[in-house]
């Protein structure tokens, strides 16, 4: 049963690519820093090891639906094609990039809502993929203002946020502490912690800082919350998937 879990996983995260390929033309590649579709092939087929040849495949079988040069294959798209086009059809360009991306890096733990959504008939892909380019860009926001927000400058700050441990960065003349970057839309709205993150928040309290930076569509107010345990009321809920969730609703700035 897993062992086919993780065959469907690997099918829909080849067929994003494929779709996200196509979607953005050579705006893709670029975003990827290519200058080439061949260099673009090898690095989704290293990543997903499949043929190189496969994503251009899957690019082509998505051509004839999208406003580019190439004719692509005159074929109605497959189920599992079509489902990938009406779920992430909405999803913003850089969203999109972001969720690629994040396949590519192998982050499993950030993607695999949005790729178990597309699995089945839902609306739960868009929703994770924008929340990803939410995150990223308050983490943007945070690297830019660092120094007025947790008085510490740019070089003094390490980014973890490749090594899972719990938090996004730490800080070079103080190991212990650990600031963890959120990102709303708005003023308010939720935010969410892994169980790592707030056990990590648990453990170090008042050395664990939570930046808040809201209001992104926008102009940024950000918000720094120290021992975010003590501060913060979460609830907690299971995903399918048995991975825990954590969600707490905060305000950045009054209306």
């Amino acid at each position: 049963m897993q062992e086919e879990r993780t065959r469907a996983r690997l099918e829909t995260e080849a067929i994003v690519i494929g779709y996200a390929m196509s979607r953005l033309n050579k705006s893709y590649y670029s975003a990827r820093g290519f200058g080439t579709w061949k260099r673009a092939y090898t690095e989704a087929g290293a990543a997903l090891t499949r043929p190189p040849q496969t994503f251009k495949n899957l690019r082509d079988e998505f051509d004839s639906v999208h406003s580019n040069l190439r004719e692509g294959w005159k074929r109605n798209l497959r189920s599992d094609r079509q489902r990938v086009l009406d779920e992430l059809a909405d999803v913003s360009d850089e969203a999109l990039l972001e969720l690629v991306d994040r396949i590519l890096r192998r982050d499993e733990l950030a993607t695999e809502e949005a790729i178990d959504a597309l699995a089945v008939v839902n609306k739960v892909a868009y929703n994770v993929a924008e929340r990803l380019l939410t995150g990223r860009r308050a983490e943007e926001y945070f690297l830019e203002h660092c120094t007025s927000l947790v008085q510490f400058a740019r070089t003094g700050i390490l980014d973890m946020r490749q090594n899972a441990c719990g938090f996004d960065f730490g800080v070079q003349e103080n190991r212990d502490i650990a600031i963890e970057v959120k990102g709303i839309k708005q003023y308010s709205g939720d935010i969410q912690f892994t169980d790592r993150e707030w056990s990590e928040a648990r453990i170090r309290r008042e050395n664990y800082w939570v930046v808040v930076v809201g209001n992104l569509e926008a102009v940024p107010a950000p918000r720094v919350i120290r021992d975010p345990h003590a501060v913060l009321s979460v609830t907690c809920r299971f995903r399918r998937s048995i991975a825990v969730e954590l969600r707490s609703r905060v305000v950045v700035a009054p209306r």
